[in-house]
């Protein structure tokens, strides 16, 4: 079952993860951090750009960092422990759902659904450490499930025990969110039931001392560091405290500022996470209604996947903060929800269960198209080679169209997993054959390193400034170039005195490079604009400080459809 699993969802995996470089947003700055951790001597705690980086644990970090030492320093090295991440992450899920009794063909899809669900996907082929955060989370949903199971002794503590590494694993990724997700789900089992003697079982907390061999070193670890007090409470209290509520905390660590929440946000965005699953993960959410009431061991099932999605969801709800990608975690109980689903519909589909196959072939057939045209309005645009993105065409076009036929073959025969196996091939074809021609021209777009080695040239002898610069200017002027550069802080209204003041202090050789706003224009930019006329570009601060007499315009970097950047000089003497 795991290589059958593992083989479904290498054509995605191998595309996501090593058919492209760096991209905005995180990737650049993640990677400038693994960079750092290959060269560090002391790696404690994780690096930008040489100043500690104290949101999130250095596991991830870590790994990536081993793999740069092993492989050199490519996107495909950072992102090489992601395929692992991704393997535990879907296998897990499918024991998870055959320990659930659902069968083989209802784990494999309860795996599909929980790897190749839309931000499931991004997160699992994303340079971040979220992807560990979901290995570890669906590791320790599988050992609370075995512990709850299993009778009293060491079937019961071996579960448990896995549970403990997986939160372990999750938490080392990034925090709290590793406990959290196992810990939710089994309370919530043990109050839905009111199974309260769990609570006293020693097999429960057996595992915490591996947690403690874990965790416990690196924790001691940074509390003898330098500032190990404040890299603690940077850790424990400003990023996870600090991202449910407005606490007192200095400008860099308030993380209320960006991401902010919004109520609902995230039930109203769930069925797009869920692409193209919505339909499947939608009727089985329908079903778990009325089998969440049974007494009997499949009822259980029922509750446990409810209880490892919702009230996770419900509790990010109530954040300060909010992205999509801090919603994977559920996903993989609705994964679980999914396969439980889908044995049922097999056996006595009801018409919701059609509707909501037929609706995924719909979704997948719509995907399809989505690429198809994409490709096709990059041949009109020339932003890509004709021939390449007419092959992806073909390529991507003609085996979906073959896959969903015998999708809709396999429904009318009644066949609804065969079906939605189909579907899913349909998917995994229409996204891996297109990206063979839409990634190299979006690498074009993210194409950062390469304009960070042209800044890193012009600046080499000049003393240079970053004014107001976001994280990834200046990881991509560090990773792998250790471009020297003073971060200049200001707001609208002093940016001028402070820029007025480096030049003076620095000479006549004195840079500043900023961060233009909006996007450069393109070749497909120029297309679409037959079409719509574009908003008027600004400059920004930069156009500010050079109206003003400021400064003056050395050189403008820019990508196409991507990231502007202006370097300053002194003005020229009166």
């Amino acid at each position: 079952m795991a290589v059958l699993i593992v083989l479904a969802l290498a054509p995605l995996w191998v595309t996501g993860m090593f058919g492209r470089g760096l991209w905005t947003p995180d990737e650049p700055r993640e990677a400038d951090i693994a960079w750092r951790m290959s060269r560090q001597s002391d790696r404690t705690l994780p690096q930008l750009a040489g100043t500690p980086f104290l949101e999130k644990p250095p596991l991830s970090y870590w790994m990536s960092g081993a793999a740069i030492s092993l492989f050199g320093d490519s996107a495909a090295a950072e992102r090489a422990p992601n395929l692992l991440y991704a393997a535990v992450t879907a296998v897990a899920v499918g024991a998870l759902a055959l320990a659930m009794d659902t069968g083989a063909d209802a784990a494999l899809i309860a795996a599909l659904v929980a790897a190749s669900a839309l931000t499931a996907f991004r997160v699992g082929v994303w340079l971040a450490p979220d992807a560990c955060l979901l290995a570890g989370n669906a590791l320790a949903l599988l050992g609370a499930w075995r512990g709850t199971r299993a009778p009293p002794g060491p079937a019961k503590a071996a579960g448990y025990t896995l549970m403990h590494l997986g939160a372990a694993v999750g938490f080392m990724a990034k925090s709290a969110p590793g406990w959290l997700v196992p810990a939710m789900a089994l309370l919530t089992l043990i109050v839905w039931e009111r199974r309260w003697s769990e609570l006293r079982r020693w097999e429960l907390y057996a595992g915490l001392a591996l947690q403690g061999l874990i965790i416990g070193p690196w924790v001691l670890a940074v509390a003898r560091s330098e500032h190990g007090a404040d890299a603690l409470r940077a850790l424990f209290w400003n990023n996870v405290v600090g991202r449910f509520t407005r606490i007192d905390s200095p400008a860099a660590l308030d993380y209320t500022l960006g991401h902010r929440n919004a109520p609902g946000k995230y039930l109203f965005e769930l069925p797009f996470y869920l692409l193209p699953w919505t339909p499947v993960v939608a009727a089985a959410l329908v079903h778990a209604w009325g089998r969440v009431r049974e007494s009997d061991a499949a009822g259980t099932a029922w509750r446990f996947a409810l209880g490892a999605s919702l009230p996770f969801l419900a509790l990010l709800s109530l954040a300060a903060t909010a992205r999509d990608i801090y919603a994977a975690p559920a996903i993989l109980g609705l994964a679980a929800l999914a396969g439980l689903w889908s044995r049922e519909a097999e056996r006595a589909p009801t018409r919701l269960d059609r509707l909501a196959v037929t609706g995924t072939r719909v979704l997948v057939a719509a995907l399809a198209g989505v690429l198809l045209a994409a490709l096709a309005l990059l041949i009109l645009s020339g932003a890509g080679p004709p021939l390449a993105c007419l092959a992806a065409a073909l390529g991507a076009g003609i085996p979906a169209i073959a896959a969903l036929l015998l999708a809709r073959a396999a429904q009318q025969r009644g066949a609804l997993k065969r079906s939605l196996l189909w579907s899913y091939t349909a998917y995994a074809a229409a996204v891996s054959f297109s990206a063979l021609a839409l990634l190299p021209v979006l690498d074009r777009w993210q194409d950062l390193p390469g304009l960070a080695r042209r800044i890193h040239a012009d600046c080499t002898r000049a003393p240079l400034a970053l004014l107001d610069p976001d994280e990834t200017t200046i990881a991509v002027l560090d990773h792998g170039l250790d471009t020297r550069f003073t971060i200049l802080t200001s707001d609208h209204d002093t940016s001028r005195a402070i820029v007025t003041r480096w030049f003076s202090d620095q000479g006549r050789e004195a840079r500043v490079l900023i961060l233009v706003p909006g996007h450069a224009r393109g070749a497909l930019t120029r297309y679409l604009e037959h079409f719509h006329a574009p908003p008027p570009e600004s400059d920004g601060v930069a156009g500010s400080l050079t109206a003003s007499g400021a400064a003056a315009l050395v050189r403008r970097y820019e990508l196409p459809q991507g990231r502007r950047y202006a370097l300053l000089g002194p003005p020229p003497p009166p």
